[in-house]
């Protein structure tokens, strides 16, 4: 209590977004669930992984660009239940968005979250974004982990490639990435597509029981003409060689690259 109090006096009132992640981390994991924010209704899968979103796309705003049109294209593979998207809304009224989502009951989060808030306009597809267009492997975990490299509760799903779509556009202006570990293969896929892109925000995922990756996937974006800042993400080891043997993931990062 005397903690709190004094952390109230030292940095004011919690965020709402603080009193959102409190509210979900005693409520169930990966249970269905409806909450509002800022006047809008959002419905999840999971209450702690969206609230964590909200936080991170909302209260830090870790993808605001300044747009140089009125009408910016932003792709957005992984789109989770559509906190992005609401963002990039709410911050560009006018942007074109295309986003792919291969979670079944995830997409449907998304979908309502759109039609409820009467958010319009933006291209959706309950796609995985991949090498090729033939359809993937793709395992769900009720939350925003569901990737093509889980094997438990696998399915196939429909793919696209992401090369595809963006050389159909003359210009990207932000191309959002967040692909559970899938982002290395598609990016260096990608190639000299990336040409046509000014930023690219990716979430790099390094899982214990495969390759790192990383120094692929940044001289990929340094062969396309990116400069690139790097922000550590998730559980954060003091002291790495007790922890990392038994994590999951002993990297995660969010990675912006920048065209000069």
């Amino acid at each position: 209590m005397i903690r709190r109090a004094i952390s109230r006096i030292i940095h004011g009132p919690p965020s709402e977004e603080s009193r959102l992640i409190n509210a979900a981390s005693v409520f169930p994991r990966h249970t269905p669930h409806e909450f509002n924010y800022r006047g809008w209704t959002i419905a999840c899968t999971d209450f702690l992984s969206v609230a964590w979103q909200v936080a991170e796309i909302f209260g830090d705003e870790r993808m605001r660009f300044p747009a140089h049109r009125p009408d910016p294209l932003i792709v957005d593979c992984g789109a989770n239940v559509g906190i992005s998207l609401m963002h990039q809304r709410w911050r560009h009224p006018q942007a074109r968005i295309i986003a792919f989502e291969p979670d079944e009951a995830v997409f449907a989060c998304l979908q309502r979250n759109l039609n409820v808030n009467g958010i319009r306009g933006i291209e959706c597809h309950r796609q995985a974004v991949w090498v090729d267009g033939d359809g993937v492997s793709f395992g769900g975990d009720g939350a925003d982990g569901g990737s093509i490299l889980r094997a438990s509760d696998a399915v196939r799903v429909p793919s696209i490639r992401l090369r595809d779509v963006l050389l159909a556009h003359a210009t990207v202006d932000l191309l959002k990435m967040d692909i559970e570990g899938a982002e290395t293969d598609v990016l260096l896929d990608c190639g000299d597509a990336l040409a046509r892109v000014q930023r690219i925000y990716v979430e790099y995922h390094s899982f214990r029981d495969r390759p790192q990756r990383l120094h692929e996937l940044l001289a990929a974006l340094a062969a396309q003409g990116f400069r690139y800042y790097l922000h550590r993400i998730g559980a954060h080891h003091a002291q790495p060689f007790m922890a990392l043997a038994d994590a999951e993931m002993d990297l995660q990062l969010d990675i912006h690259a920048i065209r000069p």
